[in-house]
């Protein structure tokens, strides 16, 4: 049973990567997103940076829609989405790698941690409110150093997945 905190994320993250606003989550929406973040962050196409988040883009669209697009129809539901992320699978293999690239990739001036100034811009590009940022920024920042590492984003995500 989803509890409403779970329902409310995943309807959050939905909404995200379902970029036309359809209702559904098809490729175009996934390559879009992954692109357009891409280029807010600097990356150069065809850089290293550009293929790895690009290709683990790719795996997760290709994981998501092959094991849960129910109808065939080459799209992914809101329901769809949320039985996806509800196995353990396809969270390791699949979003968890994809969203921590996506966090490296706001880490501006690549010392390997992301600041609050970062993250903030990261968020707002994404349309999050300022308020809602920061009050996920002190919830991940485990030590109160006020940077985001890699390791307090792992354990956030695995925390918000899987409780």
């Amino acid at each position: 049973m989803v509890t409403k905190a779970e329902r409310d994320y995943f309807q959050t993250l939905f909404r995200q990567l379902d970029a036309d606003g359809d209702g559904k989550i098809a490729q175009v929406d996934l390559d879009q997103l992954v692109q357009t973040t891409l280029l807010r962050s600097g990356a150069v196409p065809g850089s290293e940076r550009w293929r790895r988040v690009t290709g683990l883009g790719n795996r997760l669209w290709d994981e998501l829609r092959a094991g849960v697009d129910a109808d065939q129809d080459g799209t992914v539901s809101a329901r769809e989405f949320v039985t996806a992320y509800r196995r353990p699978e396809f969270l390791e293999r699949t979003a968890l790698p994809f969203e921590v690239a996506v966090l490296e990739m706001s880490d501006e001036d690549g010392d390997g941690r992301v600041s609050v100034a970062e993250w903030l811009a990261w968020q707002q590009a994404k349309g999050q409110p300022v308020h809602e940022a920061l009050t996920e920024f002190s919830e991940i920042d485990a030590d109160g150093d006020g940077y985001l590492a890699r390791s307090e984003y792992v354990l956030h995500l695995e925390t918000r997945y899987k409780s």
